[in-house]
């Protein structure tokens, strides 16, 4: 799906950032951008911080038995912030990663925030060591990167959740927007490939079906 959009894979060594409303799709991208670097003979790393990974799903979604599939892939569920960053430290001793996911990247940030100052700040350390950890892994292990956000309101509507910093460090970013049954991927930001482009599909149980590309 996102190959596609992208005109290629997602890039080695880099941020892919998807953002968007719960229930969007979000996760069913990740699922089959995953099996897409598995089927390139290479191990995923799946960092799911809100529950939302589904072994039924996968299934659906590789049209095979995902016995042998779940063999090359390593599953994080951190429930706290400094889980996260302990899961982001194993990665460095992994071999053959194709590609790193963190589903919902500041899902357990935003759920530490609290109204002592102090605390906040070391969050907010917290969270550019793990993109600092994030791109030397990827680096190291010639990995490509694909993190999905919520979103918060803004005078334009909506934007990524995290700041400044995830919208820097991302260098491809993609919206990920519903409208009834239909979704549509838009490419905000991109070294390459033509931002503005977007991508229309639906969800169905076996699969994503692209109705069309726009540009």
């Amino acid at each position: 799906m996102l190959e596609e959009l992208l005109n290629g894979n997602i890039e080695k060594k880099t941020i892919t950032q998807i953002y968007g409303p719960p229930g969007v799709g979000k996760t069913n991208i990740c699922i089959l951008s995953m099996l897409n670097a598995i089927e390139n003979g290479k191990s995923v790393v799946y960092i799911d911080t809100e529950g939302s990974l589904s072994i039924e799903r996968i299934k659906q979604l590789s049209g095979k038995n995902c016995e042998e599939l779940l063999k090359n892939i390593i599953i994080y569920e951190p429930s706290t912030f400094e889980e996260q960053s302990e899961a982001l430290e194993k990665i460095f001793l992994l071999e053959n990663i194709g590609l790193i996911i963190i589903d919902g990247i500041v899902s357990l940030y935003r759920l530490e925030l609290c109204d002592n100052i102090n605390e906040n700040t070391k969050l907010n350390r917290m969270l550019g060591k793990q993109i600092s950890n994030l791109l030397k892994v990827a680096r190291k292990k010639n990995s490509g990167i694909l993190i999905t956000n919520q979103v918060k309101d803004s005078a334009n509507g909506i934007e990524p959740a995290g700041g400044r910093l995830l919208e820097y460090w991302s260098k491809s970013i993609i919206k990920l927007e519903k409208a009834e049954s239909v979704r549509k991927l838009t490419l905000e930001k991109h070294r390459h490939a033509k931002e503005g482009e977007n991508l229309r599909f639906r969800i169905l149980q076996n699969g994503l079906e692209i109705i069309n590309k726009s540009y």
